[in-house]
């Protein structure tokens, strides 16, 4: 029984879509990343277009499209966008401006009992499925399975006064009314935005559409009309000879009323190597079919135009082409977009970029011709290889999405289209040119249904077609404005150690993206912040840092400068310090120098008693000093201006200060007695309190926390955000305290809060703060409410204005929508025993205020406690909840006035010493965790961690061209020596990097021609007489000799000896020395320690376990005839068990002696299961074997041989499945710091549960896998109790939750599998979805599952791996 939970959401983008989503006048980007879909708006700032999050959503399934569909009437009165899923499933889906999130209209899917498939034929999921929309949106087509079409056709505006005939009753303009989620098109009346789909067979439409290749709906047509790609035969390169040039391509009209089909043109004896077909919309018209290594276009005539763009083209077809070979373009994998003017941007696989140009000849295309983009012109500023591209509907970007790195925002500039034409006469007399061309146009028969468009005809006439397409295409310029930073694919990982990280944690370095874009990644789950400056003074409990403005009277002038305070509190009094920073002072070291910082005496500042808050007021000129009982204001010199104080004016007793928050010009006080005051500074410069009457809400009722706002959402105008004692929230309007917005059923945690949400009866959540602060980049930002309950759990709400996006006043109020998080907050120890304190003195219960404020470039909050966390958000994700790796923090030394901290943060430590910390500012946070990267110039496959000498081995690869190797035949050489195109192989670097500098100390290139397959540093014996173990680099390698030679291998060992150090690098002082180079006959495809400090290999079809000797061989001890070659060797510790997984027989289980050296096959799973990774799991007594195969299906399997069904464990026994829905790479097995769920003690603020010392908690293991997609999983194993607990909650969120797109999460994740005892494994993503509930749904929801909200954190705190802390 176990779970499976998502650490890290994929990040490669898979697919993209541009349209008016959100509203009729918005430009919004919606991208797919696997099974989580984005809407992303372009924000326009001071650098340029930025990509900002407008909302995000997993969904259950994987995308396969994205369409922009424009239907007749919508929620927002934008596009809608459908999306297509695997397993021939569409989704319509549009924005709700009532809710701030997608809506599901209808779903399809194609997949039930009612479409005939092919008793022999392939499976609905292993067959492409393509997605394509008419461009007038009069319907859409998929083509799902082997050759099956649906087509689901969209409501048009008269669509219903056709129906309604002589009626008469129809409305046209009446809007759409909405249901409930249909499927299939069931119902679908006039209140649904679409008509009943039906299913074609290709064959009904045409006999010889037998093998689909591509196909996409034509522009300009008054019928939908679709151009497809087909063949007779499938295309094969290896059958090149006999199927030379056997694609077609046929135009086809779609009859929606009597489904049928009208044959418009057909091409035949096209280019086998043809694969997409896109279609252009005017001035050029037609189609552009896109190759391997050519360019069609074909008019709407059905005349083509080719280009040759590499020596192969004419080579594999005899299709008439223009010459471009000279280029050597490779067209596998491109994407390409249009510009203006009919020009194209064509991105290639290796992310360079090209522009495709057409030769207008009157109403026709003369040509094409394409043209490189110059570096200097940013053609090489994408380093990603597309996946996907679109246009920006009115605007001058395109996005190209990458599963290969970060995808990009590049902005394109014409310096031709800034040049003026000179105009003729009739040009300038304003209307005789353009009025003879719309004659023209107009003499079009009308009755001809697919003659050319009036625009067509003026483009015949248009001067334009006689300019140079070389020149135009050679003026583009394109720069990168943004990205979407990407893990995608993550190769490898592993696990060390270095100074970043610190003594008690570990490093995960992870090789990701392929080609240009490769990168390492060092991720960390907390923020690791370094050291970078310290005060030495001690015994400090609070600080604060402010920037104040003095004038200085000069002899003719008045000059302005300003003086930096520090402000320290130790306990019995606060002192003032003046910091004077020096020039060569680093930025981020706040205390470059200890003679800097001096105490300021002789001033009228107030030094004893406890100071809750320092800051500034009337622009800085005035220093606020609040202390328990009063408020002090001082001038730039701290002296003395005023004093406040504070008192209740009925009973004239004195009052405490609870909490104190600044807006210049508005100091806001939160009083003792529930009361708040808000203080205005004058224009006389003196501070007065905001006079209201007694009637006015604010005094009339009683106040747990208020916090002045005024950020992006309120437009500057500063806001009170106040949190009544009764738990609503209130919003006043600043002077007057005017309440502009109330909410009452906050304390209910609905998961959209409006003005009219009703406050029902029963349990309430005790809310005890609340902050309305900014997140994100200086830039972007984003307005979030965070709230506290009195279990130190968060609740994030983002506000928003429901009714239709862009007009000039927002129909509707304002409303709030609950943000996920899987924030689970660590217990405090100091909350329940004050005498915890090492100063023996007692300290507060009531943990601190948040704090908004900034750390490196970006709007954060603070949360205090013993182990404080940071909300950060960057522009393009939600906000995340960071833990920082800092022990002991007292408190947050808001120190952001300084000049010289204003990315620094500053902490007090459990000794009263003040710090200032740094955050490397290429580090990242979109994915929850701090990510830096370091490029290295070259494709990383591989990384390994050498302990012993504290430095990673990295593994890079860059592409050379193939050369035959010596001992080939001469005539064999002979053959492609004319090819200039030569084909592409990795050639091979190894590396050593320091991990403590993160720099290259030695790099040593491998053989030409080797393939490695696999790369460890294992612990090897070195002596067969002393037994000696030493860490030594082990690889595994392929040789590439071509297809027709035979295979070979190698086992290659390094070791890392002591050198001579460079003066200037003391890490310098180790490099590598080859060991052995054993030779084998067949390729090596994994390798292993083994016990007694042996190395397992894959050799070919045989299992091997070498040995290494004194005289450097590496000879083989046993082996194992395993009749397949194997994909994945483990091995578990020192017990002697290993696994073996390949694509055929499944896996193998199995065990190693050393007297005599044998290996022992102790069960196999069933056959015909394409093993990708396999990974041991122990837990409770028990050993189970977790693998992927290569439907990316994880399965669970049990060595049991007691087990009746188990054959004495010569079989495995299924114990569960689950989908995955990603391709894995690497599992790795990882112990945890907390026991089991049912085993941990749960310890809660007040109360601890009796539990059994005596008994021996299990040990707990946790699986980390790492997918292609750039997402990062965790499994988790459960006992029953927890699994049936965790299982009832499941099923009541997946029954009650509203889930993206109407997928179903069961479908999704369902078992496959109903072998004996098989039970699915649990979907830890959904079941921490449980905080969307509201909290009556949320009680309701645990107490069906038999748990209690501490119960549920401590199981979500072991499913999220809290006990990687290591991490």
């Amino acid at each position: 029984m176990q779970c499976y939970t998502d650490l890290i959401a994929p990040t490669a983008v898979t697919h993209t879509a541009s349209l008016a989503f959100r509203g009729p006048a918005t430009t919004d980007l919606i991208v797919a990343k696997t099974s989580l879909l984005q809407v992303l708006e372009v924000t326009d700032t001071q650098k340029g277009p930025r990509l900002s999050l407008v909302g995000e959503y997993a969904l259950s399934g994987s995308v396969t499209a994205l369409q922009p569909v424009s239907l007749s009437a919508s929620k927002s009165g934008g596009s809608a966008l459908l999306v297509a899923f695997k397993d021939a499933k569409l989704s319509l889906i549009e924005w709700s401006p009532d809710d701030h999130r997608i809506s599901t209209v209808s779903i399809h899917y194609y997949e039930g009992d009612g479409i005939l498939q092919q008793p022999f034929g392939p499976k609905l999921g292993e067959c492409d499925t393509y997605l394509t929309v008419d461009p007038d949106s009069r319907c859409a087509a998929l083509k799902f399975g082997p050759r099956r079409l649906a087509i689901l056709p969209f409501r048009q505006a008269g669509d219903d006064l056709a129906e309604d005939g002589a009626d008469g009753d129809g409305d046209t303009d009446m809007p759409l009314r909405r249901g409930p989620v249909m499927e299939n098109g069931e119902g679908a009346g006039k209140d649904t935005p679409y008509k009943p789909s039906f299913v074609l067979p290709l064959t009904m439409l045409d006999a010889e559409l037998t093998q689909p290749i591509h196909m996409a709906f034509l522009h300009k047509y008054r019928e939908p009309t679709f151009g497809i790609l087909s063949g007779a035969q499938q295309p094969s390169s290896a059958l090149l000879a006999d199927r030379k040039d056997c694609v077609n391509y046929n135009v086809l009209a779609l009859g929606l009323e009597d489904k049928s089909v009208t044959p418009l043109v057909s091409i035949t004896k096209l280019p086998s190597d043809l694969w997409k077909v896109v279609p252009l919309p005017d001035p050029v018209g037609g189609v552009l079919l896109v190759g391997t290594n050519e360019l069609v276009h074909v008019d709407q005539a059905g005349k083509a135009n080719a280009v040759a763009l590499n020596e192969f083209a004419k080579q594999a077809s005899a299709f008439p082409m223009a010459d471009q070979s000279e280029l050597q373009l490779k067209l596998e994998d491109c994407e390409v977009a249009m510009l203006e003017n009919g020009n194209a941007l064509l991105v290639l696989n290796d992310g360079s970029l090209a522009v495709i140009g057409f030769k207008l000849l009157g109403r026709n295309v003369g040509g094409l011709t394409v043209t490189p983009v110059a570096a200097a012109s940013g053609g090489m500023a994408n380093g990603s290889s597309p996946s996907c591209i679109t246009s920006l509907k009115g605007l001058q970007n395109v996005f190209i999405g990458s599963e290969d790195g970060n995808s990009t925002l590049l902005a394109w500039t014409n310096d031709r289209s800034t040049l003026s034409r000179k105009r003729s006469h009739a040009q300038m007399l304003g209307h005789d040119q353009n009025s003879a061309e719309d004659e023209d146009a107009e003499e079009m028969d009308e009755d001809d249904l697919y003659a050319p468009s009036a625009e067509a005809v003026k483009r015949a006439k248009s001067p334009t077609a006689a300019e140079s397409v070389v020149d135009v295409a050679a003026s583009y310029r394109f720069e990168i404005q943004d990205e979407l930073p990407s893990l995608a694919p993550i190769n490898n990982l592993c696990f060390g150690s270095s100074p970043q990280a610190g003594s008690d944690r570990l490093e995960t370095l992870a090789s990701i993206g392929r080609g240009r874009s490769s990168k390492l990644a060092f991720t960390s789950r907390e923020i690791r912040p370094q050291v970078s400056g310290s005060w030495r003074q001690t015994g400090i409990k609070d600080a604060w840092g402010v920037r104040v403005k003095k004038s200085i009277k000069a002899e003719d002038a008045e000059t302005e400068q300003t003086q930096q305070y520090l402000f320290a509190y130790d306990g019995s009094e606060t002192k003032a310090y003046t910091v004077q920073s020096p020039i060569n002072a680093p930025m981020h070291n706040p205390f470059p120098d200890r003679e800097t910082i001096t105490q300021k005496t002789g001033t009228d500042w107030e030094s004893e008693g406890e100071t809750l808050y320092v800051g500034t007021l009337a622009n800085r000129a005035t220093i606020a000093q609040c202390r328990r009982n009063e408020i002090r204001l001082y001038d730039s010199e701290l002296g003395l201006s005023q004093i406040i104080p504070m008192f209740d004016e009925e009973s004239d007793t004195e009052l405490s200060i609870l909490t104190v928050d600044i807006c210049d010009p508005y100091l806001l006080v939160l009083r003792d007695d529930s009361t708040i005051q808000v203080h205005e500074v004058t224009k006389s410069g003196e501070v007065e309190e905001v006079e209201y009457p007694a009637t006015t809400l604010v005094k009339q009722k009683k106040w747990l926390s208020a916090c002045l706002y005024s950020g992006v959402w309120a437009g500057g105008e500063p806001v009170v955000a106040a949190l009544g004692a009764d738990g609503a929230l209130n919003l006043f309007s600043l002077p007057g305290l005017t309440q502009v917005h109330v909410a009452a059923a906050l304390p209910l945690l609905p998961p959209v809060l409006a003005q009219d949400t009703q406050l029902r009866r029963g349990a309430r959540a005790t809310l005890t703060e609340l902050l309305l602060a900014d997140l994100g980049p200086e830039d972007v930002k984003q307005t979030y409410l965070v709230l506290r309950t009195s279990d130190e759990s968060l609740v994030i709400y983002e506000p928003y204005h429901s009714g239709q996006f862009g007009e000039d006043e927002r129909v509707g109020s304002l409303r709030w929508r609950k943000v996920p998080h899987t924030y689970i907050p660590k217990y405090d120890p100091q909350l329940d025993d004050p005498a915890t304190a090492e100063d023996g003195e007692p300290t507060e219960t009531k943990p601190a205020r948040m704090m908004a404020t900034n750390v490196a470039g970006r709007s954060v909050i603070y949360l205090p406690g013993s182990s404080p966390s940071l909300i950060i958000k960057e522009a393009a994700s939600r906000p995340k909840i960071l833990g920082i790796a800092v022990e002991d923090v007292r408190t947050l030394a808001p120190l952001r006035s300084v000049a010289s901290t204003t990315d620094s943060l500053a902490l007090v430590d459990k000794h009263g010493r003040l710090k200032a910390y740094s955050i490397p500012p290429a580090s990242s946070f979109d994915t929850g965790w701090q990510v830096e990267t370091l490029s290295l110039g070259e494709e990383v496959r591989h990384v390994a961690y050498h302990e012993a000498r504290g430095v990673y081995v990295v593994l890079t690869c860059r592409d050379i061209d193939f050369e035959w190797p010596a001992d080939i035949d001469e005539k064999v050489r002979a053959s492609d020596e004319a090819t200039t195109l030569r084909p592409q192989v990795p050639y091979f670097t190894l590396h050593l990097l320091s991990a403590k500098t993160r720099t290259l100390i030695q790099s040593m290139p491998l053989e030409p021609l080797d393939l490695v397959t696999s790369m460890k540093v294992l612990q090897i014996e070195v002596s067969e007489q002393t037994r000696e173990q030493r860490q030594m680099i082990v690889l595994g390698t392929a040789a590439l000799r071509g297809e027709d030679m035979p295979a070979r291998g190698s086992v290659t060992v390094f070791d890392i000896i002591d050198v001579v150090p460079d003066p200037e690098k003391p890490e310098s002082g180790i490099a590598m020395k080859l060991t052995s180079r054993e030779e084998t006959k067949g390729a090596v495809s994994a390798v292993e320690g083994m016990k007694y400090g042996l190395i397992g290999t894959c050799q070919g079809m045989k299992v091997m376990v070498r040995g290494l000797k004194e005289d450097g061989s590496c000879l083989p001890v046993a082996f194992l005839d395993a009749q397949c070659y194997g994909s994945t060797l483990k091995s578990f510790g020192d017990t002697g068990m290993w696994l073996l997984g390949d694509a055929w027989k499944g896996l193998w289980f199995g065990g190693w002696t050393e007297e005599p050296y044998r290996l022992l096959v102790m069960g196999k799973s069933r056959a015909n299961m394409e093993i990708v990774q396999a990974e041991f799991l122990p837990f409770d007594g028990g050993l189970y074997l977790c693998v992927v195969d290569g439907n990316c299906d994880l399965h669970i399997l049990q060595y049991d041989p007691e087990h009746p069904n188990s054959l004495n464990g010569l079989r495995l026994l299924r114990r569960g499945e689950f989908h995955l829905g990603h391709f894995p790479t690497s599992m790795a097995l990882l112990p945890s710091s907390l026991k089991s769920a049912e085993a941990q003690q749960r310890v809660t603020n007040g109360s601890d549960q009796d539990q059994d010392v005596d008994t021996p908690a299990p040990s707990l293991h946790h699986i980390l896998t790492s997918f292609s997609s750039g997402a990062l999983g965790l499994l988790t194993p459960l006992e029953e109790s927890a699994y049936r607990r965790l299982g009832g909650l499941q099923t009541y969120l997946a029954n009650t939750l509203e889930h993206a797109c109407g997928l179903n999460p069961r479908a999704y994740r369902a078992s496959r599998g109903d072998g004996e005892g098989a039970k699915g494994v649990l979907d830890g993503g959904l079941i921490s979805r449980v905080g969307e509930l509201g909290f009556l749904r949320r009680g309701d929801a645990l107490s069906r599952a038999g748990m209690d909200g501490w119960g549920l954190r401590g199981d979500l705190e072991v499913l999220g791996g809290g006990g990687l802390g290591f991490l």
